[in-house]
């Protein structure tokens, strides 16, 4: 292979990044930008020259260290760096597969369109050629998924785009964007704050091309509405001011729309709206069978009120209707874990990790699944692969679950008053930390410790956790829309059997929500 002049390299597509070599610099179309170290760009380039083509070892010496003998580490550690890449501003535009004792290749993102050197084209361009791919999807509104607001997921086994398929029961989207509310759901899946604006973004293209179309506005009053509930107060006012007017012109179009309906769900508090939830979903998918967003939905209200048999029941239809995102891929599997399936639960996090291995969601979702499964050993070993760790994860994020680790897998008194210390101090930092040390305390047998923080979580008792659920993510939680899943998962199982968790759901409206809908969650089931 001829060697790689960043300097005299032409731009060139893939999928929705922009890969310009002179600069080291690969954008989004979204506007988000990254600069790569030159070795980066220089393998990058030479992988996407032949997307899906093979090259040796020997062919990235020859191409990006011209020629001289690198050690195995040096290679690996340009590939875990584009793997990163792939994860982060790519968002799943592509990756790069390794092809064991032979060498490496570039798949592009499924569903999108491989990468081509040269001039890039006009966006209406693009459109053209992401419709073509579209129509051979049959695309219609029933592949618009929401991850924000509400938890569309998958099986382990769906994982094949090309075997994603729709009837076309309901009317599909204008040809002309029909690709773009599709990235739209996706990028929504990646559940951070940049792919909700990027959907956003998307969707406003969407209206301005088809004012009439009466789904584009709903799902953009959706994708405002979930974006305002993570947000500061501030942010949250203006974004509901605009989902307000989205939702006005959807529904002068087409009274009713479910994308609408599932917003207004999202104007009401969290908690204590289970059952208004319900109350909309399930006569919406009576009128929209095997919808997937109302599905999902549905399945997100089922596992928060601690009936993860039968959020999984509701999943296991979407069978074949769903591509693979990281935020279907992490969710499934916890609600499959949820539901005591663990070898489906297995079988799920093990493809979502192959897929996914650098998202944070799924990383984390992997590290504690094998903590509380027994396999705390695997755990430790993921803290240890630094290659492999997503990005952007502080260090102190990282202190407290290696911290945890240890300790589950020690058992000493000394290991557990240290991953307490660190993780109680982290609960009075954020909304997400401290849903963490509540599973942690619960596991490690500090139960007094767990339900100090479930009061200062659910009530503010005790002490104030952060309004902030994760630093690095610069999203917000609520204490109104603070999350309940979490208490009904395997984690907590300690927890529930003390006297103190019936006083506990009785306050958070749990109960009432039982006994009115005539059900019993999980834990109380034979």
């Amino acid at each position: 292979m001829d060697r790689i002049d960043l300097a005299h390299e032409p731009e060139l597509r893939l999928g929705s990044l922009t890969i310009r070599p002179a600069l080291r610099q690969i954008a989004h179309d979204g506007g988000a930008e990254e600069v790569v170290e030159p070795r980066v760009m220089q393998v990058l380039v030479a992988l996407a020259r032949e997307p899906g083509a093979i090259l040796s070892r020997d062919d990235l010496t020859t191409s990006c260290w011209e020629g001289r003998v690198v050690g195995e580490d040096a290679i690996n550690r340009v590939i875990s760096r584009l793997r990163r890449v792939a994860e982060g501003i790519g968002e799943a535009a592509f990756r790069i597969e390794t092809i064991t004792k032979v060498g490496y290749r570039l798949i592009p993102g499924e569903g999108i369109a491989a990468p081509a050197s040269g001039p890039i084209p006009a966006i209406d361009a693009e459109l053209a050629a992401a419709r073509d791919e579209a129509r051979k999807l049959r695309l219609d509104r029933r592949a618009m998924l929401i991850g924000s607001g509400a938890a569309v997921v998958a099986a382990g086994g769906w994982w094949s785009y090309r075997r994603f398929t729709a009837p076309a029961a309901e009317p599909a989207p204008p040809a002309d964007v029909a690709p773009l509310m599709f990235q739209a759901s996706l990028m929504l899946q990646q559940g951070t704050p940049e792919g909700g604006s990027q959907a956003a973004g998307l969707l406003r293209r969407v209206v301005e091309k088809h004012p009439e179309y009466a789904d584009g506005w709903g799902m953009l009053a959706l994708t405002y509405i979930g974006g305002s509930n993570a947000r500061t107060p501030e942010q949250s006012r203006t974004l509901r001011d605009r989902a307000d007017e989205a939702m006005r012109r959807a529904e002068a179009l087409d009274p009713g729309n479910i994308y609408v309906r599932i917003a207004r769900l999202g104007l009401r508090p969290y908690i204590g709206s289970w059952r208004a939830a319900e109350q909309v979903l399930r006569p919406a998918l009576v009128s929209h069978p095997g919808n997937p967003l109302l599905t999902g939905s549905l399945a997100g209200t089922m596992m928060s009120v601690g009936r993860c048999r039968d959020a999984a029941t509701l999943l296991d239809g979407l069978a074949g209707k769903v591509p693979p995102t990281p935020g279907i891929a992490y969710t499934y599997a916890q609600t499959l874990w949820g539901a005591g399936r663990l070898d489906d639960a297995d079988r799920a996090i093990g493809e979502a990790y192959a897929l996914f291995p650098t998202h944070f969601a799924v990383w984390f979702t992997r590290f504690y699944f094998m903590l509380y499964t027994g396999r705390a050993e695997q755990s430790l070993a993921m803290y240890e692969n630094v290659d492999g760790r997503p990005a952007a994860i502080s260090d102190s994020n990282f202190a407290m679950i290696v911290a945890v680790a240890r300790a589950m897998l020690s058992r000493k008194e000394a290991d557990i008053d240290e991953a307490m210390r660190l993780n109680l101090a982290g609960a009075r930092i954020a909304s997400g930390y401290a849903e963490n040390t509540i599973q942690f305390a619960s596991a490690l047998g500090r139960l007094d410790a767990a339900f100090e923080v479930v009061n200062a979580y659910f009530f503010e008792r005790g002490f104030k956790t952060s309004d902030q659920r994760f630093p690095e993510q610069r999203t917000y939680n609520s204490r109104i829309n603070r999350r309940t899943h979490f208490i009904f998962l395997p984690s907590t199982a300690a927890m529930r059997a003390d006297p103190r968790f019936e006083a506990l759901v009785g306050e958070l409206g749990l109960t009432k929500y039982w006994r009115e809908a005539g059900i019993l969650p999980d834990y109380k089931r034979a």
